[in-house]
């Protein structure tokens, strides 16, 4: 979607960042700056900044997952729209490729659980720190719906090849990714000028579940 810098090797993973992050970070502060005015802007750029870092160690969740079956990252891209990692040598199977794709969703949820519960320590609340939470334990469970090209997609993908041809299986999660991409729409439009992103990532799901649907059906969707 956009060009990409390349910021060098972090822990031993070459890491990449389009220009486009820009506009994610932009839409989580006007945002907030609608909502709570100056008062609120430090809090919005931090949060947006951690909130970017964390759609990082998603992707080096999928990286570290795939480490486990001898699979080696390329490199991580994060983009407008989250974020990719570029593995290979991933071993044939289900199994390897469902706990691959597990592995950013599960990344978000343990850091959704050690931040509730540094929350949960602390006397007087802190707002970034439960946002923060929020934002991570939404990452992961979105990510698990079984849709295309969801992580989830990819886990449901997995395990019904078991019982289907891959191919089959492939365009089942990529009509759930159209249906999800669908209702996303929906609620932003409910939303107003506020749910633009969700409009855009909902758009962003249908238009790569209609591919996926497209190369893996003989049949136009």
């Amino acid at each position: 979607m956009g060009g990409a810098v390349d910021l060098g090797k972090i822990f031993g993973v070459n890491v990449r960042i389009e220009v486009t992050v820009l506009l994610l970070a932009a839409f989580i502060v006007v945002g907030d700056f609608g909502r709570n005015g100056m008062s609120g802007l430090l809090d919005a750029v931090t949060f947006a900044i951690l909130f970017i870092f964390c759609i990082y160690l998603h992707e080096m969740g999928h990286a570290f997952a795939g480490r486990l079956f001898g699979a080696r990252t390329l490199d991580v891209t994060l983009t407008f729209f989250g974020g990719y990692a570029r593995l290979v040598g991933i071993p044939r199977g289900w199994f390897p490729n469902a706990v691959i794709s597990f592995g950013g969703p599960a990344t978000n949820l343990l850091i959704a659980t050690v931040l509730y519960w540094y929350a949960g320590t602390q006397e007087v609340p802190n707002d970034l720190i439960s946002r923060l939470a929020f934002a991570n334990l939404f990452l992961g469970v979105f990510n698990l719906l079984p849709g295309y090209p969801l992580d989830g997609g990819h886990i449901a993908a997995a395990v019904l090849s078991n019982f289907m041809p891959a191919s089959r299986a492939r365009v089942i999660t990529g009509y759930i990714g159209v249906g999800v991409g669908i209702l996303l729409i929906v609620l932003g439009l409910q939303s107003g000028m506020g749910g633009m992103f969700t409009m855009l990532v909902g758009l962003m799901l249908i238009m790569a579940a209609s591919q996926e649907i497209q190369m893996n059906s003989r049949g136009r969707f």
